[in-house]
C-alpha cells in the first residue's frame, strides 16, 4: 500500500467519525511525486446526507493522477447518479474517458471540471458504489484543488417528501398558503 493510499484511507475514517459528509471541506495533502507508481489515490467515506461534500487535494504530479473513491450511502435516500467537481476551474482537468463505476454506467463530461455518473442501478441507503476517475495535473508543481462530491437523489423520493413538507406547512397555518 502506498503512503498516498493509506492517508485517504486515514482521511475516509475521519470524515466517517467526524460527520465531515455533510457539506464541510476536508482537507488533505498527499505527495504524489511522479516517480511513484502508481501515481494515485484511494478514498473510503461514508456520506451522511446530500449536501456537497469537498475534499481539498494538494500533490506533485505531472500527468495523470488516479483517485477511486468508494462511498457508502448512508443518507436514507436512493441515489440515481453522482456528480464530481474540480475546483478552481484551471489547468487541472478530468481525463475525459476515464471514468468507471460499479453502478453507473454512464458518464458524462459537461466540461472538462465536471463529472456526472448515472443509470442504470440506483444505490440504495446502505449500499457502495466505487468510482474511479483521472485527473491531469498540468506540471510536477505543488498543485492543489478542491474535489466536490455530490450524490443525485431519487426524483420521485423527493417530490414525495417536498409534497410531505408542504402538506405539513398548509396543516400547520391552517390553511391560509393558498388563500384561505
Amino acid at each position: 500500500m502506498s503512503k498516498c493510499t493509506a492517508l485517504f484511507a486515514l482521511v475516509g475514517v475521519l470524515i466517517f467519525f467526524n460527520s465531515a459528509a455533510e457539506g464541510k471541506l476536508v482537507g488533505i495533502s498527499c505527495d504524489a511525486a511522479s516517480t511513484w507508481s502508481p501515481s494515485g489515490a484511494e478514498l473510503t467515506q461514508s456520506l451522511f446526507s446530500l449536501a456537497p461534500v469537498g475534499i481539498t487535494m494538494s500533490t506533485e504530479v505531472q500527468s495523470t493522477f488516479n483517485v477511486t473513491t468508494t462511498t457508502t450511502n448512508q443518507s436514507g435516500f436512493i441515489w440515481t447518479g453522482y456528480i464530481l467537481f474540480l475546483e478552481p476551474q484551471g489547468d487541472a482537468t478530468f481525463v475525459e474517458g476515464a471514468a468507471a463505476s460499479t453502478k453507473f454506467n454512464t458518464v458524462l463530461y459537461p466540461d472538462a471540471w465536471t463529472i456526472e455518473f448515472r443509470a442504470p442501478q440506483e444505490v440504495l441507503p446502505g449500499e457502495v458504489v466505487t468510482l474511479e476517475f483521472d485527473i491531469s495535473i498540468p506540471d510536477d508543481e505543488l498543485y492543489t484543488f478542491a474535489l466536490t462530491q455530490q450524490p443525485i437523489p431519487e426524483p420521485a423520493t423527493m417530490v414525495l417528501l417536498g409534497f410531505g413538507a408542504a402538506l405539513l406547512l398548509y396543516k400547520r397555518t391552517g390553511n391560509k398558503i393558498f388563500g384561505d
